[in-house]
């Protein structure tokens, strides 16, 4: 090959290589430009108090609803009530777990009343807009809205039941991370402009892969991407979405508890519904906090379970749900 002809390939490959560059230099403007325009929303000022509600109740009377209700305003009502939280205009999102296509006995979904009764204290708030939404492992997450009956309750409580659009996650840099740089957030739940409010609403149960899945664990319900990667350092991934997920409300569902099997259960001997394991509702603004106190319901410590420990050492909530200030009611 000739100098020229040399010449001209160098030439040719710059010119490709500068091509290459320009077009990855176009794209990182583009993931630029379209994050600059999100505003990540922080925790909501509020007024409600640092303690933890555990509202017991007994559903023997078989009007589960009114008992389930009832249960949750007490739980909320002893912080201070949801009006300490949310303010006129406000936009709420409240995020249940309705990732699987079981009803309300087989604990595997947030119990419905649950989510009724904080989207009707959100409106009686003043709030502008209540929506109930969560990022289901179906493609078609139809079904378990429907099946699991929390969609049909929040409507008839007055709010909007959306499908999350994934085609709008962003992925957004996780600062201070144990194990990830980044990963595809869900902009109903990160976007300032989108969601003033987040409560977040998980039921208590055991997991397969985390050992037990709370408040923390329910934030992969508000990503997008490929979640299954997650499971490979999953005690330090739970913790590290919360680097960037602010959740200003937990009311975890403790009334059934899915012992065994979980996530996805599948028969009513997995599932819990005594009055010394289950049949309470917890309210904490620390997810941290609940979850402790969720591990402690199944015999565990804090440091029993990865993801505690490393939200706890993240500075992300305590771990010592003892050391709150405790509201214990039977209602």
């Amino acid at each position: 090959m000739s100098k020229d002809d040399k010449s001209k390939v160098s030439r040719r490959n710059f010119l490709i290589g500068a091509a290459a560059g320009a077009t990855a230099l176009s794209g990182l403007r583009l993931v630029a430009r379209r994050t600059a325009k999100l505003t990540l929303r922080d925790f909501a000022p509020n007024d409600l108090a640092p303690g933890l509600s555990i509202i017991h109740g007994d559903g023997g009377s078989g009007d589960e609803k009114a008992v389930v209700m009832r249960m949750t305003r007490t739980a909320v009502e002893a912080l201070g009530g949801m009006n300490q939280l949310v303010s006129r205009g406000d936009s709420v999102v409240i995020k249940p777990n309705m990732a699987w296509v079981w009803g309300p006995q087989m604990a595997t979904n947030t119990n419905p009343w649950v989510v009724a009764a904080l989207v009707e204290m959100c409106i009686e708030a003043d709030a502008g807009r209540v929506r109930v939404m969560d990022n289901t492992i179906s493609k078609d997450p139809s079904r378990s809205y429907e099946e699991s009956g929390i969609a049909r309750a929040a409507a008839a409580a007055g709010a909007q039941v959306p499908y999350v659009d994934r085609s709008r996650a962003l992925e957004l840099p996780v600062p201070g991370a144990f194990a990830m740089d980044k990963w595809p957030f869900c902009q109903e739940f990160v976007n300032a402009d989108l969601c003033d409010i987040l409560i977040n609403v998980p039921i208590l149960k055991d997991h397969g892969t985390s050992r037990l899945t709370m408040s923390l664990k329910n934030a992969f319900g508000m990503i997008a991407g490929d979640r299954g990667q997650l499971h490979r350092q999953i005690h330090h991934n739970i913790a590290d979405l919360h680097r960037v997920i602010k959740v200003d409300l937990t009311v975890m569902d403790c009334y059934r508890v899915l012992r065994t099997h979980g996530p996805n259960g599948g028969t009513l001997e997995d599932v819990d519904n005594s009055r010394e394991g289950a049949r309470r509702i917890v309210a904490c603004r620390d997810p941290v906090a609940v979850d402790s106190y969720g591990a402690h319901l199944f015999g565990y410590g804090p440091d029993d379970i990865g993801f505690i420990k490393n939200a706890a050492d993240a500075g992300l909530g305590t771990a010592d749900w003892q050391s709150l200030p405790i509201v214990e009611e039977e209602v």
